[in-house]
């Protein structure tokens, strides 16, 4: 990393941290399905609902899987801010790396996992997750964001930034648990079908 990106990365991350806290500050959120207290899982969620679920979801300790590109530095370093464990790689980087890391935290930290990312397809659930339920023996929980009003980038994922005082509803589904490698294709088409139901 040269020095003029690990300047430009340690003022921005501060910059996206205090802008975000006031953000949030405005936001209205409904939170349906999730019990307290919090039981560890493999959460996942469409790549472009990030932003709504960083913030609800802030100083919980969550582990999430984030690119190890350039472009990944970006995020994983205000996330760190909000509390989270970044674990640097996706399917196409450090996959395998990845992977190991995150089923190791899964023995004290719950994790979180965009099956849809880091380049799509959109609204397409892969298997990583379902590996990681199954190395680590945590259930899935699926979550679906519903944002009252935001904007919408030109994207790959159609990624969605709410506006201030948007109203942010958020629900979890029921655990799906993943007993063997047969359950991998039932249980893709089965949570992708929960999440893209509106």
């Amino acid at each position: 990393m040269s020095l003029k990106h690990r300047t430009l990365l340690f003022f921005l991350k501060y910059l996206a941290f205090i802008f975000l806290s006031l953000l949030n500050l405005t936001f209205r959120y409904e939170v349906y399905g999730l019990k307290k207290p919090y039981r560890k899982a493999i959460y996942v969620f469409w790549h472009q609902n990030i932003i709504s679920l960083l913030l609800n979801r802030k100083k919980e300790q969550v582990a999430v899987i984030i690119s190890s590109s350039k472009d990944g530095d970006y995020i994983a370093e205000p996330a760190k801010l909000f509390g989270y464990i970044p674990v640097r790689g996706s399917s196409t980087r450090q996959g395998a790396n990845a992977l190991k890391e995150l089923v190791a935290l899964t023995k004290h930290h719950s994790v979180a996992i965009t099956p849809d990312g880091p380049k799509g397809p959109a609204f397409e659930f892969k298997n990583g997750a379902l590996q990681v339920a199954l190395l680590s023996g945590l259930p899935i929980i699926a979550v679906k964001v519903f944002v009252s009003s935001a904007w919408s980038f030109a994207s790959w994922d159609s990624f969605i930034f709410p506006h201030p005082f948007a109203k942010i509803k958020i629900c979890y589904s029921e655990p799906f648990v993943i007993n063997s490698k047969d359950d991998f294709k039932p249980m893709c088409t089965k949570i992708e079908s929960w999440m893209n139901t509106k």
